[in-house]
């Protein structure tokens, strides 16, 4: 299973390629209650556009262990983060994020984490996307003010 954070999905949401995401995902992907109501807050204060989110399964924080580890991740990270790590860490899911605390963190718990540039690059890789498009779509995401480890992805492909 694979868990979204806020970061990835308004990327997707904001540059108008959800289909890219949701092919990525396939049916592994997840959203947080949490992370859910971030995007939705977005789209209320116009910041995000309205986009359909039901292809991805809610989760909420089921047991006494994961709603601890998200108090104690809370005094470190956003809620969205906090909330995705925890079921992350019990349930062994992987995880999408641009947060770099948050995949900092994700690192020192042994969770795969990745994010916008590695879901491109895995998407060229498949040949869903070209280079070119893999490019653009990066750049585009810079525009939306990401602030991306590269300027374009030919550098990691090396």
């Amino acid at each position: 299973m694979i868990l979204l954070n806020n970061t990835v999905l308004s990327n997707f949401a904001l540059v108008g390629v959800m289909p890219l995401l949701i092919e990525f995902c396939g049916s592994k992907g997840r959203v947080t209650e949490h992370v859910l109501a971030e995007f939705e807050t977005g789209v209320q204060q116009g910041v995000l556009p309205s986009t359909l989110l039901n292809w991805l399964k809610r989760v909420k924080l089921r047991e006494r262990r994961e709603r601890a580890l998200f108090l104690r991740l809370r005094t470190q990270l956003g809620v969205g983060e906090a909330s995705c790590l925890a079921v992350a860490i019990v349930r062994g899911y992987d995880f999408l994020s641009d947060d770099m605390k948050a995949r900092k963190v994700a690192r020192t718990e042994g969770v795969t984490v990745s994010g916008s540039v590695g879901v491109l690059l895995e998407l060229i890789r498949i040949r869903k996307l070209t280079l070119e498009e893999g490019n653009n779509i990066l750049k585009t995401f810079i525009q939306y003010g990401y602030f991306s480890p590269v300027q374009g992805l030919d550098e990691l492909l090396q």
